[in-house]
């Protein structure tokens, strides 16, 4: 079998390319109509003047040629079919895209038979802004337990540029960051996020992200022993005397911010305004701590005071 399929081979296989040949001379030289598709360029735009809506990035033509004439249309280099929007104003332009438009390689034999879209192009030209913005964070960080955020959240750049259209950056105040959340966080963070580009087309920004950063610090404890006691509303011609007249706190924050805090910062108070004469009561105390600080204990928490 393998000896008959094998003899003459090489004349066979002649006979095949010859055939396929003809084949393929045969069927390019038949009239087709073929979809294409070109690219849409918009050049010339008047200076001071911007694209502000989005226009076709392709357009579909029909082509109506010989077979062959379709194929080196096909190999041939893409090109763009053009806009000339030298003599455009601002606003709105109805354009059409005429057949001679359409870049047929010189030479090809081939006819445009439709256009799509075949209605009118809506070219909308505005002009040309530049504005600053307030970048707004959206950034949430919840520390671990025994951790807690110290400072504010820092980020760089604090504002951006956006240039675009007027019809879209006029009314801008503030540009978002996107919402990102970190949980659980025991140790500093930092970061980039991305900001989130406003509502609008052909906008432009100086800075695609920002850079962040947050301080995290362990919680922990401080004793402050000795803090003098401070009687507050005593009753007119009363004398009162309290035992004992200073206590001993612990307090808890973080670290760095404890370390700064010094006794003259806390105010430790007694209020004796029922106090009455020729008593002794006890009346607990009250401890005033600066912000971001927590109380754990006084020692003792009241006070027995004696009124004459």
């Amino acid at each position: 079998m393998w000896r008959i399929i094998f003899q003459s081979f090489w004349f066979k296989l002649v006979a095949i390319v010859m055939a396929l040949l003809l084949w393929f001379h045969v069927a390019t030289d038949k009239v087709y109509e073929h979809g294409h598709t070109f690219p849409l360029e918009i050049l010339n735009v008047p200076e001071r003047l911007i694209l502000a809506e989005e226009i076709p990035h392709d357009i579909d033509v029909k082509v109506r040629g010989k077979g062959k004439e379709l194929l080196k249309l096909l190999l041939a280099e893409k090109r763009s079919i053009r806009i000339d929007a030298q003599e455009f104003k601002r606003g709105e332009t109805d354009y059409s895209i005429g057949p001679e438009q359409v870049p047929i390689p010189e030479g090809l034999e081939l006819r445009v038979t439709g256009i799509l879209p075949s209605e009118n192009l809506k070219v909308w030209l505005d002009y040309t802004m530049e504005k600053k913005l307030k970048v707004q964070p959206d950034i949430k960080i919840v520390p671990a337990e025994g951790f807690e955020v110290v400072g504010e959240l820092h980020y760089n750049p604090q504002e951006v540029t956006i240039s675009g259209p007027r019809m879209w950056v006029r009314d801008l105040k503030l540009i978002s960051t996107q919402k990102i959340a970190k949980e659980d966080v025991d140790e500093s963070v930092s970061d980039q996020v991305d900001l989130v580009l406003p509502e609008g087309y052909n906008l432009l920004l100086s800075s695609q992200k920002i850079h962040f950063s947050q301080n995290i610090e362990g919680i922990v404890e401080r004793r402050i022993p000795g803090l003098p006691v401070e009687l507050t509303s005593v009753p007119r011609r009363r004398e009162i005397t309290i035992e004992p007249d200073s206590i001993d706190v612990t307090i808890s924050g973080a670290q760095s911010l404890l370390a700064e805090i010094g006794a003259e910062q806390i105010r430790v108070t007694v209020n004796c305004a029922n106090a009455k004469k020729d008593e002794t009561v006890k009346l607990p105390v009250e401890v005033k701590l600066p912000a971001k600080v927590s109380l754990k204990r006084a020692l003792p928490d009241s006070v027995e005071a004696s009124v004459k």
